[in-house]
């Protein structure tokens, strides 16, 4: 096995760009797929910001880890009627392909058709482009934050924009000649378990579960957040609607005995928008812009931070511009407390790492 993460795509021919911010952070761009596959920050180890899985790379595979989009109703595209289960190739690993690329931005881009397994249906056609460019630190953009010390705190961050242009690929006059229904862009990070991920709220907010192996006991809930521990032998999804999000949520999770990592992604919220992604029990739901999951080991070991834009309907062509910023600190651990409290605006953070 290469010893980086860069060494392995280079090895298995994976195209891919490598982009360098300012302070010497770097992203890795990974075309098939159109995601980021991985970021260091400045001095750092690859591994201490995405989960990703190199067997899933040299099988082809979809599960490759790191920073992707895929589109919802979950249930509705990836689910038949039967309760089976699969990933559309077409859409993950898709063919992908770069279209423009420099030192600190990267475009990629893919056409698909897709149609909804859940019921007999004509498909769709999505065109999607993604814009990746990396970010200065904001704790040093803002003045009001400049008497802080933030001596050995290392970051990198980017941003995404995802464009969406969807059309029905059949209008035949037959039953099924013109689909109807939604296609919402899917934000999904797969990071390592073992850590916890941090869920700001307006106001004291009890999650939706989508699905569970078994219902989560440890989760924490305040009047300014949920807290929800990563890891076990169990599954399952938990879902926050649009009315009580406030756009952000992080993952903070131990690197040593005196280090920590926190990762916190920052997205465009509109509570009066359609989220049409929905458990099985509630088919008429239509406001989870945001879930966590976890893997509980079933599948390699992460859990998943996830959010969905506002959705299109599918019965007419339409586009869709979704962009999302990503922060990643590593250094001492009271310092990455204090981060996650000031950018995430919970309280009594000094709570949330576990062993």
């Amino acid at each position: 096995m290469s010893e980086t993460r860069e060494a392995h795509l280079k090895q298995l021919g994976e195209p891919y760009v490598k982009l360098t911010a300012e302070d010497g952070g770097t992203l890795l761009v990974l075309v098939r797929g159109g995601r980021v596959h991985d970021m260091t920050v400045p001095g750092g180890l690859a591994g201490t910001s995405f989960w990703t899985n190199p067997p899933a790379l040299v099988a082809g595979g979809w599960n490759t880890g790191g920073d992707r989009t895929w589109v919802s109703p979950e249930i509705e595209y990836f689910t038949d009627s039967a309760g089976n289960y699969e990933i559309p190739p077409q859409l993950d690993p898709g063919h992908w392909t770069l279209i423009a690329s420099s030192g600190s931005e990267a475009v990629v881009r893919t056409t698909c058709e897709l149609a909804r397994r859940s019921s007999p249906a004509a498909p769709i056609r999505l065109d999607l482009e993604k814009r990746f460019a990396t970010l200065p630190n904001p704790l040093l953009m803002n003045t009001s934050l400049a008497a802080r010390d933030w001596a050995g705190i290392r970051y990198v961050g980017y941003e995404v924009s995802t464009s969406l242009e969807l059309e029905p690929a059949a209008q035949d006059g037959s039953p099924e000649g013109v689909p109807s229904g939604y296609c919402s862009l899917w934000s999904i990070m797969q990071v390592p378990s073992g850590g916890v991920a941090l869920v700001p709220t307006r106001g004291h907010v009890k999650p939706l579960t989508m699905f569970a192996q078994r219902e989560p006991s440890d989760i924490a809930t305040t009047a300014s957040g949920v807290r929800i521990p990563c890891g076990g032998s169990y599954s399952y999804k938990l879902s926050f609607d649009a009315i009580a999000s406030t756009g952000r949520y992080g993952y903070i999770r131990e690197l040593g005995a005196t280090e920590s990592s926190l990762m916190v992604r920052q997205f465009r919220v509109n509570p009066a928008g359609v989220y049409p992604d929905y458990p099985p029990d509630r088919p008429d739901y239509m406001g989870s812009c945001m879930q966590i999951y976890n893997d509980g080991g079933h599948m390699g070991g992460f859990a998943e931070l996830e959010y969905q834009s506002p959705a299109l309907a599918i019965g007419n062509p339409g586009r869709t511009t979704d962009e999302s910023q990503v922060f990643h600190f590593t250094g001492p651990t009271e310092k990455i407390r204090e981060i996650a409290a000031i950018l995430l605006g919970m309280d009594d953070v000094s709570q949330d790492l576990v062993s």
